[in-house]
C-alpha cells in the first residue's frame, strides 16, 4: 500500500469510494473537485497498486487543521489503513493541532482516534442527518 497526494483526475473515484463507506461524508464528484482545488485542503489517497482503497482530507488555517473526511474501502478495513492515513496526515502537518467530528455511533473511528491520542473536546448535538450527535475530538498538544 502507498499513500500519495490526490489528483484532480481522481474526483470521481474519490466520490465513488466515499459513497460506498458507512459513516463517510458522502461528498459528490463536484464536492470532490472543489476540495481538490482548494489551497488549504490536503488530500491523500491509500492505493494498492493503482486501486484507490482509502483517503483522508484535511483543511488548514492559521496553523490548525481539521479532518474533514476519512474512509477506507470495506474490503480493506481493519488492516491498519486508516491508522496509516492518520499517521501520514499528522506527520505532513508537522503534528500541528488537529480536530475532527465523529459520530457517536461510529465506535471503530472513535477507537482509532483514541489510539492516535485524540480526546473528546465537546459534542455537537444532532449533527448528522440521521440525528446522531458528533463528538468533537482533537489531539492535545
Amino acid at each position: 500500500m502507498n499513500i500519495v497526494p490526490a489528483t484532480a483526475t481522481q474526483a470521481d473515484l474519490l466520490a465513488a469510494l466515499d459513497d460506498s463507506v458507512a459513516f463517510s461524508a458522502n461528498w459528490s464528484a463536484p464536492n470532490w473537485h472543489e476540495e481538490l482545488s482548494r489551497s488549504a485542503t490536503r488530500i491523500w489517497c491509500a492505493q494498492e497498486g493503482e486501486k484507490l482503497i482509502g483517503f483522508i482530507v484535511l483543511c488548514g488555517a492559521a496553523g490548525q487543521w481539521e479532518v474533514l473526511n476519512l474512509a477506507v474501502s470495506a474490503a480493506y478495513q481493519r488492516q491498519g489503513i486508516a491508522t496509516a492515513l492518520m499517521r501520514h496526515a499528522l506527520a505532513a502537518v508537522n503534528h500541528a493541532q488537529v480536530t475532527l467530528e465523529v459520530s457517536t455511533a461510529n465506535q471503530a473511528a472513535q477507537a482509532l482516534y483514541n489510539k492516535m491520542g485524540f480526546v473528546i473536546l465537546g459534542v455537537r448535538k444532532k449533527f448528522y442527518k440521521d440525528g446522531t450527535d458528533a463528538l468533537i475530538m482533537g489531539n492535545v498538544l
